[in-house]
């Protein structure tokens, strides 16, 4: 239990970085596209203030699974509006591996190259250094996954419905206005015995882990060729 509670407050630097960044990544794809409304809503920067949500990121400490605070976009300001939205759609999984691929190049750095040849194995500031960002690598992987369910506001939703009619996306509009409620529900799914850890297992964490291990492949490579 001790060791759970270390590693989620370990986890929290990691958290802050992946919504910061992808936060801030999707407002500057959207304004490229030609779409300024996120960055007029405060959205293009790294400050975690803007785009921290509170009761997500509780969520998150408490259940390990949140979200960041929403982002308004208008694609009337795209040239081609379907392929556009997709490519910012796109532009949130993207940020999640660039921030995950990152965290854990500096991991790599810090135990496997400082470590290895200074000898500050032994020193437990040093450690829990290197595990703060090998575990934001993780958090930002998983949170990434986790994005990419087809729950209303999330990635795949987004995508999905950005290819439909409107006359069906209207449709689907209606089920929107309940999202926060159906987040919830997917949660108390998740607790329920066998189909919950099923579902766990096979929709966010083993694509995680996947993802994790793609990332460490060249590093591992990396490691052997090192004297």
């Amino acid at each position: 239990m001790l060791d759970l509670i270390i590693n989620r407050l370990l986890s929290i630097p990691g958290m802050i970085l992946f919504f910061s960044f992808r936060g801030f990544f999707q407002a500057w794809v959207a304004k490229k596209l030609g779409d300024y409304l996120p960055e007029r809503d405060g959205f293009l920067t790294m400050n975690p203030k803007a785009h921290i949500n509170i009761f997500g990121f509780i969520m998150l400490l408490i259940v390990g699974i949140g979200f960041g605070k929403p982002m308004r976009f208008d694609s009337t300001f795209y040239k081609h509006k379907k392929r556009d939205a997709a490519i910012q759609i796109l532009s949130g999984p993207a940020a999640g591996i660039i921030a995950g691929f990152a965290m854990y190049a500096v991991y790599f750095i810090l135990y496997e190259i400082l470590g290895r040849y200074t000898g500050l194995f032994s020193n437990n500031v040093f450690t829990y250094l290197c595990l703060i960002f090998f575990l934001g690598a993780q958090i930002a992987l998983f949170l990434t996954v986790f994005h990419l369910l087809p729950l209303p506001g999330f990635d795949s939703y987004r995508l999905i419905v950005n290819f439909l009619p409107y006359n069906v996306y209207r449709k689907f509009y209606v089920i929107e206005k309940y999202s926060l409620w159906i987040y919830i529900g997917f949660l108390l799914i998740l607790r329920v015995p066998v189909i919950g850890d099923f579902l766990y297992n096979y929709l966010i964490a083993y694509p995680a882990g996947g993802l994790m291990w793609l990332i460490s492949r060249p590093f591992n490579l990396i490691s052997r060729l090192l004297p």
